[in-house]
């Protein structure tokens, strides 16, 4: 007779494999609706399935659940895709994955709290490079340390020697961004920036010098051209003159600087991609139904979440890890990228 898994209990209850954890797990940390845990429990009484994690925590003393701690809106595809990734992996070492909203605890006393009652095994931090200014990273990772909770860090503003992290390489977003559109024959380029609250923020100066050091090792001159939402007149006064040294594309901090961009060309007349290209650093889900398309820069977070996971699993079979990892970027091409003739 087949096993009944985790799977089958989502199909059968109509959601998600995360949701079936957190009630089954009963989650103090995540609100779920009486009606949805109602449905979850019925599916895994229908059809008589047992968790393999509760016969393994009795024999191991483990708790087989690990923690995703995390201050990122829940709702931030960052948070949807790196907890899919996560939970796919611990699936498959028979753990189930817990939320941790360390929003208000930022000394992560949640995080030690529920390590020292053996509520989890250990923990995958999805920080950000630019924390919340009341967040300090470097004190929640000595109380980490200090405790032996064995950890990952995701997107991290910090480098412990002795914690593993996986980092977003914003930097080689716009170095991505520059070498794609050289290698299709565009030489000369514009920067927007993003608006002045973030401009100082980490991830737009890594940005920023990923883009300038594109330029450099590609022996390209620096047009000098940087504008932001409140001065793309600019850009769109450029574009329409008759200067033969004008920029051919634009790379866009983020998307949805880029949105106003196409928007603002769109009502200058000024035709995507024939006009000028345009590229942003990174990737969301309306991109694709911006006019045009919009070319991105894709963060592989799901990735991230995967070798995060095998990560701290191997950190949890007992090897000793200090990993500093970045993955590549990769190219979106859409509707607003224009391949050049090459002289």
């Amino acid at each position: 007779m087949k096993t009944v898994t985790i799977k089958d209990v989502a199909k059968e209850a109509g959601v998600s494999i995360s949701v079936v954890s957190y009630v089954l797990n009963n989650n103090p940390n995540v609100s779920i609706s009486k009606e949805t845990r109602d449905k979850v429990i019925h599916a895994a009484q229908k059809l008589n399935y047992t968790p393999n994690s509760i016969a393994r925590s009795m024999r191991t003393k483990k708790s087989m659940i690990i923690g995703l701690a995390t201050f990122w809106d829940v709702s931030d595809s960052v948070f949807t895709d790196a907890l899919k990734a996560i939970d796919s992996i611990s699936e498959k070492h028979g753990y189930s994955v817990t939320y941790i909203n360390i929003k208000d605890s930022h000394k992560g006393n949640k995080i030690v709290e529920l390590f020292k009652r053996s509520q989890i095994d250990g923990v995958i931090m999805l920080s950000h490079v630019d924390p919340a200014k009341s967040f300090n990273e470097q004190e929640v990772i000595n109380r980490i340390k200090k405790n032996k909770i064995p950890a990952v860090v995701i997107d991290g503003s910090t480098e412990d020697p002795d914690i593993s992290y996986v980092y977003i390489d914003y930097f080689g977003t716009s170095y991505t961004a520059v070498n794609h559109l050289y290698k299709y024959g565009h030489r000369k380029f514009c920067y927007m920036l993003p608006d002045k609250k973030e401009l100082s923020s980490r991830q737009a100066v890594q940005r920023i010098e990923g883009y300038k050091e594109a330029l450099r090792d590609l022996s390209l001159s620096d047009s000098n051209i940087y504008f932001d939402i409140n001065s793309m007149q600019e850009i769109i006064d450029l574009i329409k003159s008759e200067k033969a040294d004008k920029p051919t594309a634009v790379i866009v901090n983020k998307t949805r600087y880029a949105a106003v961009l196409l928007r603002a060309f769109g009502e200058n007349n000024i035709k995507v991609p024939d006009d000028i290209s345009v590229i942003a650093c990174n990737d969301q889900n309306f991109a694709d139904f911006l006019t045009p398309p919009l070319t991105t820069i894709k963060v592989p977070i799901y990735e991230i979440g995967v070798k995060s996971g095998e990560i701290l699993f191997d950190i949890l079979k007992g090897r000793s890890l200090n990993v500093k990892l970045k993955l590549s970027n990769e190219v979106v091409e859409r509707g607003s990228f224009k391949k050049l003739q090459l002289s």
